[in-house]
Order: structure tokens, then sequence, then C-alpha cells
């Protein structure tokens, strides 16, 4: 049932990240479809992260399916370093490292502003 969970997460993760890419792709320079998909992923990662305190739900099929399926798969790491290389390769340097930069900030800040709303939930 874990594996089930997760498999089908990713699937869902997948799809959303895919379908991001296909609406919105690249604007300025700037992949923002990947960079939305971070930033919302981040966040929405410290919300449930928070919600999911508790010990007894970390091993949940349904934590599972949510952090490590649909938001580790909604989520790129290895999509935003290739896009950052891919710009600073075609010599926009500038953009490349806004990207870099905004990126970490970004979805650092949105992970952290996701925790405390799910902590602060219901008081």
């Amino acid at each position: 049932m874990i594996w089930l969970s997760v498999a089908l997460g990713g699937a869902v993760g997948a799809c959303l990240r895919y379908a991001l890419f296909l609406s919105i792709g690249t604007v300025g320079g700037i992949p923002l479809g990947t960079f939305i998909a971070n930033a919302l992923g981040a966040t929405a990662m410290g919300l449930l992260a928070a919600l999911f305190r508790n010990a007894d739900a970390w091993g949940s099929p349904v934590r599972l399916f949510l952090l490590v399926g649909v938001l580790g798969a909604l989520t790129t790491f290895s999509t935003f370093a290739l896009e950052a290389i891919d710009a600073l390769r075609a010599g926009k340097t500038l953009i490349a490292l806004s990207y870099m930069v905004g990126t970490v900030v970004i979805t650092v800040a949105g992970c952290w502003i996701g925790y405390w709303a799910g902590q602060n939930l219901g008081r």
C-alpha cells in the first residue's frame, strides 16, 4: 500500500508539473512553469509537514502520497538545475543568476510560510 501511494502520488505530481510547463513555459527567459511548480510545492510541503507533525502520521499512505509522491514529483531540483545551466550556456547570465537565487529564496520562504500557517491553523 505504501509503495502504491508513493507511485500514484508521483504520477499526479509529475502530471501537474508537466501541465504547468505546457501552460506557462518560459516568460522573459525565465522558466516560469518550473519556478511556480517549485514555489507552490515547497509552500505546500511546509504546510502539510506541519499538519502531519504527529509522528504516527509520518508513515501513513496519505502522507506518503501527498509529500513524497505528489509534492516530490511536482517540485524538481534537477529540472531547475538544467534550466539554470541552459541559461548560462546561452549567455543569459543575469537571467540564470536571478532564476537560481530567486528559486532558492522563494521556495525556502514558501516552505517556511507554509509550515508556519500549518502550525497556526485552528489556533
